[in-house]
């Protein structure tokens, strides 16, 4: 079985890694940069003491008209160093920076780079000429609009001891800083976990519930982020599974209920013929052929309603003259039932046809007009009426009976959903005006159900011309 990393440990290792990489990177550019300007103004200084270097030189030649005595004039100071009962005297140079001060046609002067001088000396030969190349590249010291000398200002290779303990503690400072940036961004990273697992635990236990068949009662997360809609969303499907539940179990009951009538007459008659009571005749058997017609319409209307309910159920549509339709459909209703109420059509004179399956859309309004004459009594009105209202159909269908209660108005089309005789019609739908909302959305179209003013139950379907 694989293993399974737990989700804090994914969130805390992935932001850790992040968290020091971006500390480290932060602490190498910022490092990289204080070095860059740092070396920047060094160069910056060289510059400037190479220009006031030059501004002295020039203004040592203009005064004494040549470069003898420069050396311990500008150049160096002097220095005495006792020993014992004797010293030593000499001159130190007063700049550390690497310098070369050549004559007008490139012949080295002085320079404090030793090693530099020896390297470039022939022979025996003192003195060392620049080149070319040396000599565009140094600071021309102009007198009299004359070029007299020529001065080269090196790096300075080695930084000095304040140089480096500056670049010392602003590395240590940006250590410091970056360690604080992690333990914070550690801490927050902690506070964050929490406050995602927390809720994720909950929901998760929950679930669990759920799949062991208890359902919890509605799950409280204090959050007020994605994480509370989902909390939301979560408890919206608790209360629709408890609904579901709840219609299963009813439904289920109401199911075996229906089923029970006629199978018990089914069983009766059948063992009334095998104990010789009946006889084997058109009579006794015919009975059984009608429950068994019922119980075959009663599936179908059931496997029907699954796949309506599930999207599944093709309709066969064509173009159908809906107002001849329900003439016929209210004919044969009213004419097979004795003793039915008045029944009254309103009809206009000219309707679009409309895309319909002839034969379920027949199925709607017969079980409209049959709910109708069941709860209208017999010097009653049924009412139907078409009308072409903003592009659509609109069929209603009414009668002056006992009307419903409006908490039966919210259920009447549930499947075998029963009302409370003491608030209205004392019977149920059974699978009559379910079946009628399942083909009417199947339609495109919708239904509403409510009351006449006047009193009485009304529907009406909107269906779209096209």
């Amino acid at each position: 079985m694989k293993r399974r990393i737990p989700l804090a440990a994914k969130l805390g290792v992935t932001f850790v890694v992040v968290i020091v990489l971006a500390v480290a990177l932060v602490y190498a550019l910022t490092s990289r940069a204080i070095a860059r300007q740092f070396d920047e103004y060094r160069q910056g200084n060289r510059e400037m003491f190479a220009e006031q270097l030059a501004s002295m030189l020039t203004g040592y030649r203009l005064d004494r008209g040549t470069w003898d005595g420069i050396i311990e004039s500008l150049l160096t100071k002097p220095v005495f160093i006792p020993l014992g009962e004797y010293g030593l005297e000499g001159h130190v140079w007063i700049f550390d920076v690497p310098m070369i001060l050549a004559d007008s046609d490139g012949t080295v002067i002085t320079t404090n780079q030793l090693e530099w001088a020896n390297a470039r000396r022939v022979g025996n030969d003192p003195h060392i000429i620049l080149s070319e190349e040396e000599l565009c590249e140094g600071l021309p010291i102009i007198v009299n609009d004359s070029r007299v000398g020529t001065l080269l200002v090196g790096d300075v290779e080695a930084m000095g001891s304040s140089e480096e303990t500056f670049l010392s503690r602003v590395r240590e400072s940006a250590l410091i800083g970056g360690g604080i940036a992690i333990g914070l961004a550690l801490f927050l990273t902690t506070i964050l976990i929490v406050q995602i697992l927390r809720p994720l635990r909950a929901l998760s236990r929950a679930t669990e519930r759920v799949a062991e068949g208890d359902m919890p009662d509605q799950v409280t997360l204090r959050t007020h982020d994605e994480l509370a809609r989902l909390g939301d969303s979560f408890n919206h499907m608790l209360e629709s599974l408890r609904r579901s539940e709840t219609v299963r179990q009813t439904m289920t009951a109401d199911i075996a209920h229906e089923l029970r009538t006629p199978v018990a007459i089914i069983q009766g008659t059948l063992e009334a013929i095998l104990d010789g009571i009946y006889d084997a005749s058109e009579e006794s058997i015919a009975p059984i052929y009608e429950e068994t017609l019922h119980l075959g319409r009663l599936i179908d209307d059931l496997r029907e309603l699954a796949l309506a309910e599930a999207g599944e159920l093709r309709l066969e549509k064509e173009p159908v003259d809906i107002a001849e339709l329900i003439r016929q459909v209210a004919e044969t209703a009213f004419l097979a039932r004795e003793h039915a109420p008045n029944l009254h059509i309103d009809l206009p004179t000219v309707l679009p046809n409309v895309q319909l399956d002839r034969k379920r859309f027949r199925q709607v309004i017969a079980n409209l007009l049959s709910n109708a004459m069941r709860f209208t009594p017999e010097d009653g009105d049924v009412y139907i009426r078409v009308r072409r209202v903003n592009g659509s159909i609109k069929m209603s269908v009414s009668d002056t009976g006992p009307g419903m209660k409006q908490e039966d108005l919210r259920h009447v089309f549930e499947r075998f959903y029963r009302a409370d005789p003491a608030r209205g019609r004392s019977a149920g739908s059974g699978l009559g005006l379910a079946i009628v909302k399942q083909w009417v959305e199947a339609h495109d179209g919708t239904i509403e159900a409510g009351n006449r003013d006047s009193g009485g139950a009304r529907f009406v379907i909107y269906l779209p011309v096209s």
